[in-house]
């Protein structure tokens, strides 16, 4: 693996190629340095020839505490906030040519669990909690509303997103959220990757240009700006600094 210091680790072996969240210390938040360097991950791995499949894994044991609140409680603009640039990179994993493996192996929140709706296949462990937390904090996780929509039907998507109540990777599954929680994780990520390989490369992508959702990309952008609104409302504001300050919001009785 490359630049053991950064927030992404990669790593190129035989044909695949591996990015691994590598920030465990913070619990994979999503900050505006991760997602650059995530996205310039991605792009290296679909410009190398030898690579036929892309696997995002993590470092530590939480997949992704999802955006950086601490980045977002900062940030002044649109162009500051973290699930902005998030939104690029949804549509960079949705739209890449190549197969799109994510394995979360721990704990996901908010925008972490955008990075697994947007693959092509998510394999997670079993147990494995998770949680769309964004209404806790009176924030709307629209940037992540369109792949979501993409696995899940609007009724469960509502309920989950509405109540923040958390859930297991075997719950993920039934519900089509990941493709599958098994027992044995690390074996059920060499069983995928070895079928996909086995797949023609030109076939796969014309696949995924098959059953890509029409403009994505912009659909992703213009949630982000939505996501945005409540981060910059006064109640977004109130529930980032709830939870810096270890504190329930003003909101809760």
């Amino acid at each position: 693996m490359e630049r053991n210091d950064a927030p992404i680790a990669y790593r190129a072996q035989e044909a695949v190629a591996t990015i691994t969240l590598n920030d465990p210390e913070r619990r994979n938040a999503l900050s505006t340095r991760l997602i650059a360097e995530l996205r310039a991950a991605l792009a290296k791995a679909v410009a190398d020839p030898e690579t036929r499949v892309i696997v995002i894994d993590h470092a530590g044991p939480v997949f992704s505490a999802g955006a950086d609140l601490k980045e977002s409680a900062a940030a002044s603009g649109l162009a500051d906030l973290p699930a902005a640039h998030l939104a690029e990179a949804l549509a960079d994993i949705a739209e890449a040519p190549k197969p799109v493996v994510v394995v979360a192996r721990g704990a996901a929140r908010g925008g972490g669990l955008g990075l697994i709706a947007a693959a092509d296949v998510a394999i997670c462990s079993d147990e494995a909690e998770m949680a769309f937390s964004e209404v806790r904090l009176g924030v709307v996780p629209a940037v992540i509303g369109p792949v979501v929509a993409r696995r899940i039907g609007p009724a469960r998507m509502r309920q989950l997103f509405l109540t923040g109540f958390k859930f297991t990777g075997e719950d993920a599954e039934e519900w089509g959220l990941v493709d599958f929680a098994p027992y044995e994780l690390d074996d059920a990520v060499e069983e995928t990757v070895a079928e996909l390989i086995e797949g023609g490369p030109s076939a796969q992508t014309g696949i995924k240009v098959l059953t890509a959702t029409p403009d994505l990309r912009g659909e992703l952008r213009r949630a982000a700006a939505v996501t945005a609104e409540y981060f910059f409302s006064e109640e977004g504001r109130e529930g980032i600094r709830s939870f810096i300050e270890k504190r329930p919001p003003s909101w809760v009785g």
